[in-house]
């Protein structure tokens, strides 16, 4: 595409040929390619303008940048206020604006977003609808698989995907939409065509620092500029608050009280539940814990927003499988075994509280760590809770990153308010001493990874997973 007709739609400032042919986006150096467009990106620690001789020399034609570079030759320079508002939507042009083409469904919140997301597309799927997926668990199309190194993926590979997906012939996206992504402004340039708000509890205070400024982030998509219609979780206060100064049409959802739409009468099986759908529907999920049926009533609302047949979705739910991660539930020897990708402080009490029910009148133990190079304040409050509500905690660890897995542990342990828990920093381990102390009936809960096959160390994601642990139990 000449570069030109890829800036016809955008305000800036040019230096040099605008009819180079651009081939590629990039932003970071080393993957440019003959004919790239260059995006200097600033961040915390970085300059892309750094790197624009090296971009140069891999083949970039022109770079985006926010000032104009002196003594650069033979490249095209295009200067905008805000090269990553600008990437998001020259992303779109050049990959010929596929969203327009396809209805997006975006779920935001601290957790739940895989889940609805997820349950969405297979109720899409079960109704006979081609779907594309976005998340944490991967970027999928028509059922093939691609890997995701974020949750949201920067602009340029989000929307590469979506062309992919417009080829697949696919008429849905649903994917998650993280609080960094609306930051940084991954999903500009596009609008959603439902997004959904599930909750706010702590989480990348890292990166945000208050819960005010975490909140806003996520608020912004729920604007006339990204979206045309949202579905807000009124059980959750951040939820209650956002509905009251939304400016686009919302619908509420809730299991607590009477709303556009709400669960009632739920009853609670070995591992399923039951409920009905605004006093009508009664819906069978193959899932524990309330909050998973405040997400089905978040997916059972967005299909039938687009108007999916009831007894289609009642259908699509009664034979819909756990979502892989999400309270993932194994028996060996009679024991309960229950992974899950909880690793915020609500998440897990959540977790806790719907495995006791599994547990009855039997042991509940929980083996979880918490990440390294993340908020430090949420682990003593993980570990407070993980000791309230288990008869035993096993601490472990996650992924360290570039801390160190004691230093981790013992910030987990400030929380810890008994006597009955261990630390055994060795993951494997950990899992084998918490089965190995459990009889039949009894329950341990596996935290905090999910379906993540690996454990991220100094720079190194070494192979790694929960489940394939417990099936080593299961062999022995």
């Amino acid at each position: 595409m000449k570069l030109f007709k890829l800036l016809k739609n955008h305000k800036c400032r040019t230096v040099g040929n605008v009819s180079v042919e651009i081939t590629g986006l990039y932003h970071k150096d080393t993957e440019v390619k003959d004919g790239g467009l260059f995006f200097c990106l600033r961040g915390t620690n970085v300059d892309g303008t750094d790197y624009v001789k090296s971009a140069i020399n891999n083949g970039a034609v022109a770079i985006v940048t926010e000032h104009e570079i002196q003594n650069l030759f033979r490249i095209t320079q295009i200067i905008v206020k805000n090269a990553r508002e600008t990437m998001s939507q020259l992303a779109c042009e050049f990959f010929g604006n596929p969203a327009r083409k396809m209805k997006i469904i975006g779920v935001t919140g601290t957790n739940g977003k895989t889940t609805i997301s997820t349950m969405i597309a297979r109720g899409f799927e079960f109704a006979g609808k081609k779907v594309g997926i976005v998340g944490t668990n991967g970027i999928f199309i028509s059922g093939k698989r691609y890997d995701a190194f974020m949750t949201t993926p920067d602009p340029i590979v989000l929307q590469f995907y979506f062309s992919k997906m417009l080829k697949a012939k696919c008429e849905y996206v649903c994917m998650e939409v993280s609080a960094h992504a609306l930051d940084q402004g991954r999903v500009n340039g596009f609008k959603f065509d439902l997004v959904i708000f599930t909750n706010l509890s702590e989480d990348h205070l890292d990166y945000f620092k208050t819960m005010e400024r975490y909140f806003e982030a996520k608020a912004k998509l729920f604007t006339s500029n990204h979206s045309k219609h949202a579905l807000i979780n009124i059980d959750d206060d951040a939820g209650k608050f956002l509905a009251d100064c939304i400016n686009i049409p919302f619908s509420a959802y809730s299991i607590n009280e009477k709303s556009s739409y709400f669960a009632s009468k739920i009853k609670t099986h070995e591992a399923s539940q039951e409920f009905y759908f605004n006093n009508n529907n009664l819906f069978m999920i193959n899932m524990m814990g309330r909050f998973n049926v405040s997400n089905a009533l978040a997916a059972i609302a967005a299909l039938r927003h687009f108007g999916i047949e009831m007894n289609v979705v009642v259908q699509a739910f009664e034979k819909m499988k756990p979502i892989d991660g999400r309270f993932n539930l194994r028996v060996i020897g009679g024991i309960k075994i229950v992974v899950d990708y909880a690793h915020t402080p609500d998440g897990l009490e959540n977790l806790l509280k719907a495995s006791r029910e599994l547990a009855f009148q039997n042991r509940l133990v929980v083996v979880f760590g918490c990440g390294g190079n993340r908020e430090v304040q949420k682990r003593p409050k993980m570990g407070e809770i993980a000791s309230r509500l288990a008869n035993f905690v096993i601490i472990t660890s996650d992924n360290p990153r570039f801390e160190k897995r004691e230093m981790i542990a013992k910030d987990i342990e400030k929380g810890v308010t008994s006597s009955n828990y261990l630390i055994e920093l060795d993951r494997s381990k950990a899992i084998n001493k918490a089965v190995k102390m459990c009889e039949s009936g009894d329950v341990v809960v596996i935290a905090g990874k999910g379906s993540e096959n690996y454990i991220d160390e100094n720079g190194e994601k070494t192979p790694y997973s929960d489940f394939e642990e417990i099936e080593n139990l299961g062999r022995c």
